[in-house]
């Protein structure tokens, strides 16, 4: 901007400039010219007094003269010349300009063009009492013959101001450009320039609303990344022009390439030749799937147009491992055959302590020990009951979570409040903490909190320690439950949030433990954006640490 406005000042200025000379050199030789003509008016006048009184013997009295006197009749015939002595052969002069002027009016004046353009004719007529006119020409030079004369100081003055121009108009663009690019759009109303106060409003209120729009994206981004990074199914994201825009872990690894196929053609893998007939059906608008064999494996394959006013802007590629399929099937069936053992054990107890109470074979001593297994068999298989509908209800696909910003300090020291209140017997809670603002949903991640502080006490030692704390690391938000537990081996780090998954089971069994805490745990983790970590080894106690991202 500074030079836009340097040139502007400085063109103005030579412009300005440029005008001015030429309108100065104007004036000065038509001054010059007026000055002149006065001067051989003058000249005339004194020679036709002296003629008028005494003939024209007064021209001879004359020195020789830098000008030339010509005397012509009334027919317009020379009757004298002191410079061509043949009068005869000169033209007749009553065409001339100024000898026109001095017949009817006395006097007359006119200037004229020599052969060259070096120089001009400057003539003065005057009428004399005889009735004759006498006339006085000279020359002076013209226009351009002046510039030449004056073309040395005239160009020193004119490379002076531009010099001087330049100076100016550096100093003046800086002294203009230099506030605006002082200026602070988080404070408009000081701005030095009121004339440009509601540009820099509008700014301020656009980039307000940019930081707004731009943490939203990032959010957005960040959720999505969370949930591709997790997604067994292989992901890719390509524009009209077949270009990677963004591929997840899982497509890396199936594809066998990395996070550097983002900017360039997906044709560069090298299992390219088995996708293209998708990506061909996709570019011309049609979903395509298909069964492809990559790396030994078989993928069912799926291709899907990204459109925007009825044009392709994009493809979605998604490979998903046929194994999965069977995978789940596996889970499906050891879920449901968990859930089944898991409800008989409790409802064959209440089965059997309820028979026996109804035919009269317990002492009446007994009763009471009978009716509280009962209840706490009944309360067991609640308790799973509503761990089971919690996990379907977090499974749901088309489940809709309500987030907000949300303190994790104040969510945890709560939790920890609630949980020293129920009998935890020899186990010592400790609680740390810190302000954390998070954003999620408040009921999920309150069940973190109790599934790991409960874990925590479950799998404890004889009079062990539970630490929670919750501290801010980076950009992140951290909750941390160590306890002085039993441990867990390295092998089972991955498993433990499998459902109904247990390290000990007679001891889950024995504290009350549905084995669906940790996977609670780890759907509410995804569906908050959050990452789940663990430090484990066995007689050493466990570290679970969950990792949100700041608000």
């Amino acid at each position: 901007m500074a030079r836009k406005v340097f040139k502007s000042i400085l063109s103005v200025a030579i412009l300005v400039l440029l005008v001015t000379s030429f309108f100065i050199v104007n004036e000065m030789y038509r001054s010059f010219t007026n000055s002149q003509l006065e001067v051989l008016h003058g000249q005339a006048k004194v020679i036709a007094y002296g003629i008028n009184k005494d003939g024209l013997q007064f021209i001879d009295q004359l020195d020789d003269a830098d000008y030339r006197i010509t005397i012509i009749n009334k027919e317009g015939d020379v009757i004298y010349d002191n410079i061509d002595n043949d009068i005869n052969t000169m033209d007749n002069h009553l065409d001339r300009e100024e000898v026109i002027q001095a017949f009817s009016e006395g006097y007359g004046s006119s200037i004229r063009q020599s052969s060259t353009l070096m120089e001009r004719y400057i003539y003065t007529a005057i009428l004399l009492t005889d009735g004759n006119v006498i006339r006085l020409a000279s020359t002076y030079p013209s226009i351009y013959h002046f510039l030449t004369l004056i073309a040395q100081p005239l160009l020193v003055i004119i490379l002076l101001i531009i010099l001087i121009s330049l100076y100016s108009a550096y100093k003046l663009a800086n002294r203009i450009v230099k506030p605006l690019n002082e200026i602070d759009t988080d404070t408009p109303d000081q701005v030095p320039y009121i004339e440009i106060r509601p540009i820099m409003e509008k700014l301020s209120a656009q980039k307000k609303m940019i930081e707004h729009d731009r943490e939203t994206l990032r959010r957005k981004r960040q959720e999505f990344e969370t949930i591709t990074a997790n997604m067994n199914e292989g992901l890719v994201l390509l524009n009209d022009e077949m270009i990677v825009i963004d591929i997840n872990r899982s497509a890396q690894a199936i594809l066998q390439t990395d996070e550097d196929l983002i900017g360039r053609k997906i044709s560069e893998i090298k299992n390219y030749d088995k996708l293209s007939p998708l990506f061909e059906d996709a570019l011309l608008g049609h979903r395509s799937t298909n069964k492809v064999k990559i790396n030994g494996k078989r993928y069912d394959a799926e291709a899907s147009p990204v459109e925007m006013d009825k044009e392709v802007i994009g493809i979605v590629l998604f490979l998903f491992d046929d194994s999965f399929k069977e995978a789940n099937e596996v889970i499906r069936k050891e879920f449901a055959s968990n859930v089944s053992h898991e409800l008989k054990t409790p409802l064959q107890t209440i089965s059997g302590y309820s028979e026996l109470l109804k035919n009269g074979f317990v002492r009446q001593e007994d009763q009471e020990e009978f009716a509280d297994k009962i209840y706490l068999e009944s309360q067991r298989m609640m308790k799973l009951i509503e761990d089971v509908i919690k996990l379907s209800h977090l499974d749901n696909d088309e489940l809709q979570i309500r987030k907000e910003k949300i303190d994790l300090n104040e969510i945890c020291s709560s939790a920890v409040e609630t949980i020293r209140k129920d009998k935890i017997d020899d186990i010592e809670l400790v609680y740390e903490g810190q302000e954390a603002i998070v954003y999620g949903n408040r009921e999920l991640i309150e069940s973190i909190v109790f599934n790991l502080c409960e874990n925590a006490i479950r799998y404890n030692v004889e009079n062990g320690k539970v630490f929670v704390k919750v501290f801010c690391e980076n950009e992140s938000s951290v909750l941390e439950v160590k306890d002085t537990g039993i441990g867990i081996e390295k092998k089972d780090h991955e498993r433990i949030f499998e459902r109904f998954y247990r390290v000990d089971k007679s001891r889950s069994k024995n504290t009350g433990g549905t084995g669906l805490g940790l996977s609670i745990v780890k759907h509410a983790c995804i569906l908050n954006n959050a990452k789940i970590e663990l430090e484990s080894k066995p007689g050493k106690g466990s570290t679970f640490r969950v990792v949100f991202p700041k608000a």
